[in-house]
Order: structure tokens, then sequence, then C-alpha cells
């Protein structure tokens, strides 16, 4: 027997929905997915990265958020979440019941079993259309790897570095932190 498709919703109805509910929706050009809870290795991952760069950064005019700050490029029909986002002073927000950042610098994707292949193709690629974009930083939570990609302007090709001994260190040029694959993964028992 075959399913039927989930009925596409408006960019309103997405908006409600998630100013309703306890769960986070992602919006892709009118579908709209549940976003799974995460591992603990994955949560502490995203904790360490996001507590060290609260601390370098507090002085700066740019500040880390968690995953709950909702991403989304100016007149796109998308709407998402990521593990971390670093945001500078100035950077447009999209005014509503639940803000989107609409100009973050730096992302960090937690890479997960469930959601690695979308992260690393469709997001990889709507986060590469935003300009503001200067760095976007893969984590794997399976073993130590951190893929640093980093590029000056939209039209530029991204760079990679990839990172996997503890002493390797992840420079974030774009607003100034660093954080060593040790840190990254300090709280994570292998």
């Amino acid at each position: 027997m075959a399913t039927q498709p989930n009925p596409l919703v408006s960019v309103g109805q997405y908006l409600e929905m998630l100013e309703k509910s306890d769960v986070k929706y992602e919006y892709w050009d009118g579908e709209v997915t549940a976003m799974a809870g995460a591992s603990e290795r994955h949560n502490l991952i995203s904790a360490s990265i996001l507590s060290h760069l609260w601390q370098q950064l507090l002085p700066t005019n740019c500040k880390p958020v968690g995953s709950d700050q909702l991403i989304r490029k100016s007149e796109a029909t998308r709407y998402v979440f990521a593990d971390v986002v670093v945001r500078c002073k100035n950077a447009k927000m999209e005014v509503g019941v639940v803000p989107a950042l609409n100009e973050p610098v730096v992302i960090f994707e937690v890479l997960s079993p469930s959601t690695e292949l979308i992260d690393r193709k469709k997001k990889f690629a709507y986060y590469s259309s935003f300009e503001s974009l200067k760095e976007l930083v893969l984590v794997s939570q399976s073993e130590k790897l951190v893929e640093h990609f980093y590029r000056e302007s939209v039209d530029e090709t991204w760079k990679v570095k990839h990172l996997f001994e503890d002493q390797d260190e992840l420079v974030l040029g774009s607003v100034g932190g660093r954080l060593s694959v040790e840190v990254i993964y300090q709280a994570v028992e292998w």
C-alpha cells in the first residue's frame, strides 16, 4: 500500500507550528521535518564547542549560540538549525515570534549517523549560499575528526583542513577563536 506524502505547509504555518511546539522542526521548501534528539556524545561535543568559544569571544563583537538558533537566508524558503552558530554584532536577524539569524559567520554541525548525509550535502550546499558565512566546521562523533571548511567570500571555493590529533588546532580566522581537537572531544569517552 502506497503512503501519501506529507502535505506542504506555508512559512506562516511552519512558524506557528514552531512557536507552539517543544520540538524543533526544520523547513525546506514547504516540507517540515522534526529534529531528532541527539546522543549524549553529540551533546557533550556541542557543549564543549559552545562553552569554549563563549569564553574566547565574550570580549569581541561575535557570540556563539547553541542549537536553538533558527537560521534562514533572507528570501529563502528554508529554515534550519545548526549545533553551534557564531553571529557577529549587527548581523541581520529576521524579526518574528521565532527570530531567525540571516547572517551566520561560523557554523558547526556535529555529525550524527542519521543526519550526516544531509549535513554534508543538502545543508552544506544551503550554508554555502550565505554570503556572510566564512567557516563551516563538521565534527564527527564516531571518531576524532574535525573538518574545517573556510573561505573569504561566497565566490571563493571552500578550502578544507582535516584535524584529528589532540594537539591539532582549529583556528577560526573570521572571529578569532581557537579550539584544539582535545578540547572539542574532552568530555567524550572512547
